[in-house]
């Protein structure tokens, strides 16, 4: 089965209090109730940066320009007693984008410090990985799950 190949954007802003990476609260679809970056699906005919930019867009209501984003790296997860839920994610980072973030049909956005990310709310592989986008750091993991299809079996970084 080949897995579903997503795109994710992350988007930071400087304040007087530090710097802040923009989540949100997921109201429906895969993770409903989590708190999750924004991103989705790439559709045919669209690259992976035209989709991080879309989704920012539709999920949060900000505009960004590809010029813009910077590919960090790629998650890969994989799910082995449901190879269907299978996902390969470009991951993007920006500081540039334009218009206040707004609540969506698919996210409620909200900005948290990057050092006070809410960890609890988030999917357990998050731990494993999204310091190194927090930090900007290359990214390049295989997150594997348990047959719980929720924790963590292994994260292998190349």
């Amino acid at each position: 089965m080949t897995p579903r190949h997503v795109a994710l954007c992350f988007l930071f802003r400087n304040t007087p209090s530090g710097r802040e990476v923009l989540l949100g609260l997921k109201r429906s679809g895969f993770g409903t109730g989590r708190i999750v970056a924004l991103g989705g699906g790439i559709e045919p005919g669209e690259t992976a940066v035209e989709a991080a930019a879309r989704e920012a867009r539709e999920e949060a209501g900000v505009a960004i320009d590809v010029a813009d984003l910077t590919k960090l790296g790629e998650v890969r997860w994989r799910f082995p007693v449901k190879p269907v839920l299978d996902m390969d994610a470009v991951v993007f980072t920006t500081d540039r984008f334009t218009g206040e973030p707004a609540i969506s049909d698919e996210i409620d956005p909200c900005w948290y410090p990057v050092n006070g990310v809410p960890w609890d709310g988030m999917w357990d592989d998050a731990k494993h990985w999204l310091g190194h986008v927090l930090r900007n750091q290359r990214l390049n993991v295989t997150v594997t799950l348990n047959p719980d299809n929720k924790t963590v079996a292994t994260a292998d970084f190349v």
